[in-house]
């Protein structure tokens, strides 16, 4: 099975050259590769993916299709809303307008109230002056003195027992005959009171009033005598108008709107509309219906407009009052919004339909050139293979099916240090290499048994295998070992070859709840775990390795929490000179204050901060920290003190390690001589040529420099030769060996005759008892830490065991660190000749 193939085009630029082919030159030669882009996966899988004409394209043409079908719901949807707007709209204009309708209706219920109160007064006054003195009562003189108001009424009347008219402030007309008695029997209010001994105000309907001549409303009480005998009635006659015509305001009711006071029955007492009547004539005629039917929107039986009615029955008196909005004027609003929405809805879907057919037209082009997308989106360009994305969704299609639990592994194919054929070689023949390996596994996939469903390169140089069976570990495992053994023939790129391995992480699918993600992220932590076995190798995926990456992720969030919050702190360890037991100096120690976890040793974080770049800002921290306290102690006498302070590898190779030591000697005054950087074995095997050249740097500042951990990594007599170190630090790994172990003790002899020879200082590391003290204070000079003289302290407390023990008066040598002749060791204490130093 192949997925690429040459053919010679003097093209360079990307082109479709069949239907589902893809075309594109190669990186470093002038032919072309040619991806047969209708089999993306290997034979044997069933059918073949077709990007081109297959079902695909039909969906594009159902898709093109159903623009317009489209285009229509939109239409329909537009002129939806736009209904639903325009009913809201119009439902909004009834819903205010009943309101302001309520609204009116409650003014003009007090308005009405407040009118018959004062007419009910008048009522109240008249009847108590005449039951006071009936001979005495004189009507007109009442008037004259203002006891009784006559501008809101047309007349007041005392009729007597008889029904005879007895006193009256109207007017007669010019026929009338003052001799002529004035019958009122016949009123309903008279025979109302005769037959009704109560107090209450009786109103009538409106009548002619046989001496004023006018329609009033008739507002009466019953008068007694002495004896409480029906004495007559008081009469105060209203003009309806009264009621209506100071309310009525037509910004607030429109033209057309309608007020007025109706009784119980329907019968209208008093009305007034937008349209007065020039002759001002009395329109309080007809009837409504009752009461509990005058509220909403109605037909006015009295004129036919259509009103919006609110109406109020009055506590206590026999009637009540409405008010009317035209509905024409209420939502001429409404008409307007209406008819703007129709006009602007009508232009929309021209425009609509105008866009449509445009579409269809750029449509069918757009497909065209989609489907080329298509192919660039799903496809690794450079190897033909299916890319990351089209390989996640092939896998979510399988990893769905329950069925398949148990029965799909998932391979991540990592070369193993193809970083240096791009540095070497140059990238293009790095893009040779890779088409070369998607060929060789297209090859390994096509001969295997399983069902291999996806093929794939996953970016950079790592490359995804799914493949499903019934025994699909075995399978995988076959698959491994097999790209293991397809790749040791050379590759050949430009007439150089190379071998290239490649650690593989093999994930199994043996949880429904797990999608392609998740088997994704298990293939990863798989491989990365065949690295760090030693690569060219595989692994399968365990549970720890998911558990060892949530923990290292929480670590690292912790750190940066940690660093935000300032929860780092820094402790001093004193150096020892072993002879006279006085402080040479300290090595600075980093230590974290875990808010949940306390105190937190550097050993336990410093590698996760190194594999995440956080060791940059914690070295800063620890050098600045370091430096600050090393001026304070200057300054406080202690002029000789040196501070040692560990430089991680990662600040060698990523962090500007010279110019962060410049910035802070400057920064605090610290004389240069008096810090010493540790640096470890570890660091300089690394990265020899980088770490050689920033030492040089640093010496030149006038730093001091400690290979730090001696005979722990492979030590190599060049690194002493080739670094221009100061002090060797020996391991404490060591030191606890001694006395007993002679071999030991051999060891460490040879390497303080060499540093003394070399003209390096030497610490000893470890020391925690006085025997290992005792022996090592045999080999001359040296300086000790350990716990046997103190533990790491807090800056106050190296203050104090400086105050309490002293400094060491034996000067350290810039250059030379020469060590007392040593006497003669016993056999116990010696193993003969010096090693040959090949320590590890």
């Amino acid at each position: 099975m192949s997925y690429v193939r040459f053919v010679n085009a003097p093209e360079r630029h990307l082109t479709l050259v069949e239907s589902g082919r893809l075309s594109v030159p190669t990186p470093c030669t002038g032919n072309r590769l040619v991806f047969d882009m209708t089999q993306l996966l290997p034979p044997g899988d069933g059918p073949p993916r077709a990007l081109g004409r297959g079902p695909a394209f039909s969906t594009k043409k159902r898709t093109l299709l159903a623009i317009p079908v489209l285009g229509l719901v939109l239409l329909m949807v537009l002129w939806g809303v736009i209904g639903t707007r325009l009913s809201a709209e119009r439902t909004s204009g009834f819903e205010d307008s009943a309101n302001s309708a309520a609204i009116l209706s409650s003014a003009l219920e007090q308005h009405t109230v407040k009118a018959i109160h004062q007419i009910d007064q008048i009522t109240r006054f008249t009847k108590f002056e005449f039951e006071k003195a009936p001979a005495d009562f004189d009507l007109e003189n009442a008037v004259r003195k203002g006891l009784v108001q006559s501008d809101v009424l047309l007349q007041v009347s005392v009729i007597g027992p008889d029904g005879q008219l007895r006193h009256s402030t109207g007017e007669r007309l010019p026929n009338d005959v003052h001799s002529v008695p004035v019958d009122l029997s016949d009123r309903e209010h008279f025979k109302y009171h005769v037959t009704h001994d109560t107090d209450t105000l009786y109103i009538s309907k409106p009548i002619l009033g046989r001496i004023s001549m006018q329609w009033s409303l008739q507002f009466t009480r019953r008068l007694n005598d002495r004896d409480g005998h029906f004495a007559g009635v008081v009469v105060v006659s209203v003009d309806p108008r009264y009621f209506t015509t100071d309310f009525y305001n037509t910004a607030a009711l429109g033209e057309n709107g309608v007020i007025a006071v109706i009784s119980d029955d329907g019968t209208v007492l008093a009305r007034r509309t937008g349209s007065p009547d020039p002759k001002q004539r009395f329109s309080a005629s007809g009837r409504y219906p009752p009461r509990m039917q005058l509220s909403g929107v109605i037909k006015d039986p009295l004129d036919n407009v259509l009103r919006i009615v609110s109406y109020r029955h009055i506590q206590g008196y026999p009637l009540g009052i409405m008010t009317g909005l035209s509905v024409r004027d209420e939502l001429a609003a409404y008409r307007h919004t209406r008819n703007v929405y129709l006009l602007m809805t009508g232009f929309m879907s021209v425009a609509i339909i105008g866009f449509l057919l445009t579409a269809m037209l750029l449509i069918g082009k757009l497909m065209r050139r989609e489907r080329e997308m298509t192919i660039l989106a799903e496809t690794d360009i450079l190897t033909g293979l299916p890319n990351r994305y089209q390989s996640l969704r092939l896998l979510r299609g399988q990893v769905g099916v329950p069925e398949n639990v148990g029965q799909i592994a998932l391979l991540m194919v990592g070369l193993d240090n193809f970083k240096t054929v791009n540095d070497s070689l140059g990238h293009a023949a790095g893009d040779q290499v890779l088409i070369k390996t998607a060929g060789r596994l297209s090859d390994i996939a096509a001969r295997l048994s399983s069902d291999v469903f996806i093929l794939a390169r996953s970016g950079g140089d790592a490359f995804l295998i799914a493949l499903k069976g019934p025994s699909v570990q075995d399978e995988a495992t076959r698959l491994a070992e097999a790209i293991a053994e397809a790749l040791q023939p050379p590759f050949n790129v430009r007439g150089i070859p190379f071998v290239l391995n490649a650690s593989v992480g093999i994930a199994l699918h043996m949880d429904a709840d797990e999608n392609e993600a998740d088997l994704l992220k298990k293939a990863d932590l798989a491989m990365y775990s065949a690295k760090e076995a030693g690569k060219a190798c595989f692994q399968f995926y365990s549970p720890h390795l998911a558990r060892r990456a949530d923990r290292l992720m929480k670590w690292e969030q912790q750190l940066r929490v940690a660093l935000a919050q300032k929860q780092f702190f820094v402790e001093y360890q004193p150096i020892f000179d072993l002879a006279d037991r006085r402080v040479r100096g300290f090595e600075t120690l980093l230590r974290w204050r875990h808010p949940e976890q306390g105190l937190i040793l550097a050993g336990d974080f410093i590698p996760i901060a190194e594999s995440t770049g956080l060791i940059l800002p914690l070295g800063d921290f620890a050098l600045d920290t370091a430096c600050a306290q090393l001026a304070l102690w200057r300054a406080q006498g202690y002029a000789a003190l040196s501070l040692a302070v560990n430089v991680s590898s990662v600040q060698f190779w990523r962090g500007d390690l010279v110019d962060t030591v410049r910035r802070a000697i400057a920064k605090h005054g610290v004389p240069p001589s008096q810090l010493e950087l540790e640096i470890t074995e570890t660091a300089m095997i690394e990265h020899p040529e980088l770490v050689s050249e920033k030492i040089t740097a640093l010496k030149a500042l006038g730093v001091r420099i400690a290979l730090d951990d001696f005979g722990t990594g492979y030590s190599s007599l060049s690194y002493l030769h080739q670094f221009p170190v100061d002090t060797l630090k020996i391991d404490r790994s060591f030191v606890h060996a001694i006395p007993a172990d002679r071999s030991v003790c051999s060891m460490i002899s040879a390497i303080v005759g060499l540093a003394v020879s070399l003209g390096l200082a030497v610490v000893v590391e470890g020391v925690e008892n006085d025997e290992q003290a005792a022996w090592l204070s045999r080999l001359g000079a040296l300086d000790v830490q350990g716990f046997l003289f103190s533990r790491p302290l807090s800056a106050l407390d190296a203050s104090a065991i400086l105050a309490q023990v002293g400094l060491s008066a034996r000067a350290l040598p810039a250059l030379v660190h020469t060590a007392a002749p040593r006497e003669p060791l016993k056999p116990a204490d010696a193993a003969g000749d010096l090693p040959s130093l090949q320590l590890r």
